[in-house]
């Protein structure tokens, strides 16, 4: 009888295995399904990453300022909006793509901690009015292009400014490898220009250049406020 005994234990510990292991391999199969479904419904990294734009360390976070007259503080300073325009605008230049996602005229008064650096754009450091645009720039061809997407600016009262006179400094201007994209902000302070003047600035890119050569003339675009 002890053989038989044995033999009887040994099998219903076996079919237990077996059974314990089958509900495992279920449990494992459901969660792998449960996690293919979350990623599955979550955004993509390409719409992250399109949303997506570094706040500049020179101003304030102004994502979330839209309304006309609405003020937003933190500790790089005061921003007022003037104007606001996100109608989109997209241009070629050659193999040079540009997206204009938005435009603002803002009054921007710094914190004391950076007057010092807009010294070097303006005598009136500690208030005054800018126009900024929020651009994406990409290099469709597979050779490098230098390219500007604001070479040069003028507003309806006559007021110029060049590249150099950007304060974001977000490296938008200058070679892109094939392929590169790049997203960031451009900001032009206006001396000569207030709420009620500024109607519309015309901006005008670079001509698209590979190496000396240039490629295709720059065009022109106009943001009417």
């Amino acid at each position: 009888m002890k053989p038989i005994c044995g033999l009887m234990l040994f099998t219903v510990l076996l079919l237990a295995g077996c059974i314990d292991g089958e509900a495992s391999a279920t449990n494992e199969s459901s969660d792998e399904k449960h996690a293919e479904t979350t990623k599955e419904e979550g955004p993509s990294a390409g719409e992250l990453k399109e949303d997506h734009f570094t706040e500049s360390p020179q101003a304030p976070d102004d994502s979330e300022l839209t309304d006309i007259g609405s003020t937003y503080s933190d500790e790089d300073g005061k921003l007022k909006l003037h104007a606001y325009t996100e109608e989109e605008q997209q241009l070629t230049v050659g193999p040079m793509n540009v997206t204009v996602k938005e435009a603002k005229f803002m009054n921007y008064k710094p914190s004391p901690d950076l007057i010092d650096f807009f010294h070097g754009f303006t005598h009136e450091e500690t208030d005054f009015n800018y126009v900024k645009l929020r651009v994406i720039v990409e290099n469709t061809s597979d050779h490098e292009v230098n390219f500007a997407p604001v070479s040069h600016l003028e507003t309806n009262n006559g007021e110029k400014k060049s590249f150099v006179d950007d304060f974001y400094l977000e490296e938008l201007h200058g070679d892109y490898t094939p392929g590169e994209v790049r997203k960031g902000q451009l900001g032009f302070i206006l001396e000569k220009a207030d709420a009620e003047k500024l109607k519309d600035v015309t901006f005008q890119t670079s001509d698209a250049f590979r190496g000396e050569e240039s490629m295709k003339k720059g065009e022109e675009y106009t943001i009417s406020f």
